[in-house]
């Protein structure tokens, strides 16, 4: 049976890794926060806002390679390989990633770092940079059974220094971290920095991941993909067990749907518009302070 490592941990199992902890860091939103923005998205589109004219959306990718000397120290073709992978993903939906930046930190404490702690915040304070009209994503080691997290659209202006992108260094193409080792991770976790929930959220109970046609899911799926998985028989549709926004291994992920890609769309135009491309930027932002004061 086949161990992985992840950080400085061994498991015995995919199995074992499983049960010790959650994939994603990525917290869920509150039900306050989930209706302040379909409130934001309601008045948007009465406002005029339409998916189909937001696109292109343009990602400048800044990256910070936190390590603990040669741990964790990334290769640039690894990084570049990275982008590839993004693009692979994201570009047929009109999401292109170009990479502007590489930041290289040797610190044992920052690249331990867990989710919401003083590390995290001093790591993002120290390095990240430009937070409205680029992605800062930082590669670490991670002190927690998690593969990443990242911050959604709305909690940007909020809390701008925390915006980004975290993932474990070993998810990154070629990493060691298998079967998470095809850079699906960064995917991910950017789908949730581009306004995404889990497939699984809020499991066979509407509204779900708030997206139409990806169908209700009772629990993430693990291992490979499962074309037959139907944990919500009383909703039309098996799992989507290929969705960027399961818990599939690596190579079983495949898609968005295209709800999904609209609510990116959406989400860019609200909270991130300087993501937009020029021609997309000069009627889609014209209005993007229609929301200010709903809640």
């Amino acid at each position: 049976m086949q161990k992985l490592r992840l950080g400085s941990r061994e498991f015995d199992s995919q199995e074992v890794f499983v049960q010790a902890g959650r994939k994603c860091g990525t917290p869920q939103l509150n039900d306050f926060q989930k209706e302040r923005i379909r409130a934001h998205m309601r008045v948007a589109r009465a406002n005029g806002m339409d998916a189909a004219r937001v696109a292109p959306i343009e990602i400048s990718v800044h990256y910070h390679v936190i390590h603990d000397g040669p741990v964790g120290n990334v290769s640039d073709a690894d990084l570049a390989e990275q982008i590839d992978v993004l693009n692979r993903c994201y570009s047929e939906h009109g999401i292109t990633f170009t990479q502007a930046s590489v930041t290289r930190t040797d610190n044992g404490t920052w690249h331990n770092m867990t989710m919401n702690s003083a590390a995290e915040r001093a790591a993002k304070t120290a390095l990240g940079h430009d937070q409205e009209q680029s992605l800062n994503f930082y590669t670490a080691g991670l002190g927690e059974t998690l593969l990443g997290w990242a911050t959604f659209p709305s909690e940007l202006s909020g809390d701008p220094q925390l915006d980004g992108v975290v993932v474990i260094f070993s998810s990154l193409p070629n990493g060691t971290f298998t079967p998470y080792d095809l850079g699906m991770t960064a995917v991910h976790e950017v789908g949730h920095w581009l306004g995404l929930y889990h497939t699984f959220e809020g499991g066979c109970q509407a509204p779900g991941d708030e997206v139409a046609d990806t169908p209700f899911e009772a629990s993430p799926n693990f291992g490979p993909a499962k074309p037959n998985r139907d944990t919500c028989p009383n909703d039309a549709g098996k799992d989507p067990t290929t969705n960027f926004m399961d818990y599939t291994d690596d190579a079983g992920m495949t898609e968005f749907s295209a709800g999904q890609v609209t609510r990116i769309k959406e989400q860019v135009a609200l909270y991130r518009p300087l993501l937009l491309g020029n021609s997309a930027r000069a009627t889609d932002t014209a209005n993007i302070d229609f929301y200010t004061g709903v809640f």
